[in-house]
């Protein structure tokens, strides 16, 4: 193939890729990618400079070469998404590239070298690798690997070796080259096996110190050498190959079919690429397939180059559009769910200069596939001087941390109108006279009995307790209740009383369900803190739970002036 020709036929392929994956700029970041941003800026470079030549396993999951991709586009470019995914792209096409030469250097020919090339490149199974930065460690790792394998075709032994360490220092799956190098030597080469032990020892010290080492001891990110876990995710990774349960393992028999080398180690390189990964049944992600895809596009560059090479145009004529129309489907749902995290940390960012000297923040909600570590990565970028603790609002924790915290903020997502609500509490802000069950509730003023916030109401216990400021003016005090159906209809009725520091403020009896607001005229009292108390009589007992014993839902309830 004339070169000029080659060139040509790869910028198209480089244009169809951009055009296929356009709408990935209108994405946003996730939660891992937050979390990355809101420490890399911190660490010193000497730091990844001295990691980058450590020959110890971090327990820390530091991976200099990608956490410094973060640290050097969260200087260059903020929260600016689009600037992330350019240079990660680009990288993919740099891959694409190196792909091609080892093909090229393992005897395949132009039309083989670049079916295995289109196959890699467009491949659905790994659609997050082009949308999210934080796949950047499987980009990084790829590189390093093909640049590792290429050296080592030319006998650039130091080179290939300073290419390994670096793939691993992009991902720990790295860690398999050397067996693969070790089949290409075999198979391909003079079987040379010295300049391949520094590559094992290297392997090896690092394999046990990840096993022995990992302080990851009952989580998803524990090795679980079980026949379980390894029938676990040998379906799931064979299944996301193609698409269709099973299909994966087709790519086994291939050797027997096909007597070629190529075809052999395309076979090896993708089961040793996948042996760490199937014993992680925790962290199961198509998107891992990418440097596995190594392997798989050996194979099929073997198989173009077979006598019905044809079959491999038919299979990628087909093949393309069907990942395209995958695409197409998986990149609404992608943009979506991007949208509602992208309204979340920008509804964070307008509050940040507010949130000044506040350490705890409590959540409740989040948009779909924004975990709370992402909460916490966002708060601690935008608040680089506070040591940030993010917790769920509901539980003892977030009880005991409102106890005792005299500065907390509260974090409210509501799906159906993508608003996050937010409240602050500072030492010197005064309590509120009258408190509404919504996504600004001050919680702190909630003292006990008091479950999470529903659809406009929360659940109070047969014994609750709220504090409020009683103004100068206030003259009445209202309780809006939206009475349960299936309360009324399991006890018939319940009688509802309010007491005020101590004092009996009054009773009603409950026999209707639906919205209901209750309001007896004050005592003669001074102004200032008051507790007021809610009893339900008697309690309910939930169905179906077993775990709630009930009392009333409360809408809102306060003080109120004359006049109301």
């Amino acid at each position: 193939m004339n070169k000029w020709i080659g060139l040509a036929l790869f910028l198209a392929m480089a244009l169809l890729f951009f055009i296929a994956n356009r709408s990935a700029y209108r994405g946003y970041f996730g939660g891992d990618e937050l979390d990355s941003l809101s420490w890399t800026p911190r660490i010193p470079i000497a730091e990844f400079a001295e990691d980058l030549v450590n020959p110890v396993y971090n327990a820390r999951n530091f991976r200099p070469v990608g956490h410094l991709y973060f640290r050097i586009m969260s200087h260059a470019y903020g929260l600016d998404f689009p600037k992330y995914l350019l240079p990660l792209h680009l990288l993919h096409l740099f891959n694409i590239w190196l792909l091609w030469m080892v093909l090229r250097n393992l005897g395949a020919s132009p039309f083989a070298a670049s079916a295995g090339g289109l196959f890699f490149a467009f491949h659905m199974a790994v659609f997050d690798v082009y949308w999210k930065p934080m796949y950047a460690f499987d980009l990084f790792c790829c590189a390093f690997c093909l640049l590792s394998f290429l050296f080592w075709i030319k006998r650039r032994w130091v080179l290939s070796f300073l290419a390994f360490w670096l793939a691993y220092k992009s991902k720990e799956l790295a860690v398999m080259l050397p067996a693969v190098l070790a089949c290409y030597e075999l198979w391909f080469g003079k079987r040379q096996w010295r300049p391949l032990i520094p590559f094992f020892l290297v392997s090896l010290s690092f394999g046990l110190q990840g096993i022995f080492r990992n302080p990851n001891q009952d989580n998803d990110y524990t090795f679980r050498f079980t026949p379980a876990a390894l029938a676990a995710g040998a379906k799931f990774y064979a299944a996301e190959l193609f698409g269709i349960p099973f299909a994966g393992f087709a790519l086994l028999a291939l050797p027997f079919v096909r007597r070629d080398r190529r075809a052999w180690l395309g076979v090896a390189a993708t089961v040793l690429f996948l042996v760490p990964l199937v014993f992680l049944p925790g962290r199961l992600f198509s998107a891992y397939w990418y440097v596995p895809l190594i392997g798989v596009a050996m194979a099929l560059s073997s198989l173009a180059d077979a006598r019905y090479g044809f079959l491999a145009a038919v299979f990628l004529a087909a093949w393309l559009p069907w990942n395209y129309v995958d695409l197409r489907d998986y990149r609404r749902e992608k943009l979506a769910e991007d949208a509602d995290s992208r309204d979340y940390v920008a509804q964070l960012r307008a509050t940040a200069p507010s949130f000044q000297g506040i350490p705890i923040f409590l959540y409740h909600g989040l948009p779909p596939a924004f975990p709370a570590w992402g909460t916490a990565g966002a708060l601690r970028y935008l608040l680089p001087e506070v040591n940030v603790k993010v917790y769920p609002m509901e539980g003892r924790t977030a009880a005991q941390l409102i106890r005792q915290s005299p500065a907390i903020a509260t974090l409210v997502w509501v799906q159906q109108s993508h608003k996050l609500g937010i409240a602050a509490h500072y030492p010197d802000s005064p309590d509120a006279t009258y408190i509404m069950m919504n996504e600004v509730t001050p919680i702190w003023q909630l003292t006990n009995g008091w479950f999470g916030l529903e659809e406009g109401f929360r659940w109070a216990a047969p014994q609750a307790t709220a504090r409020l400021y009683r103004a100068p003016r206030a003259t009445q005090f209202e309780v809006v209740l939206d009475t349960s159906p299936q309360l009324l209809a399991t006890l018939g009725h319940t009688d509802f009383t309010v007491r005020l520091n101590g004092v009996p403020l009054g009773t009603a009896r409950l026999t209707e369900s639906g919205m209901r607001t209750l309001r007896w005229p004050l005592p003669p009292g001074p102004p200032g803190t008051v507790e007021a108390e809610f009893q339900t009589d008697p309690p309910f007992h939930e169905r179906g739970s077993g775990t709630r014993t009930l009392g009333m839902p409360v809408v809102s309830f306060g003080f109120l002036p004359s006049g109301r």
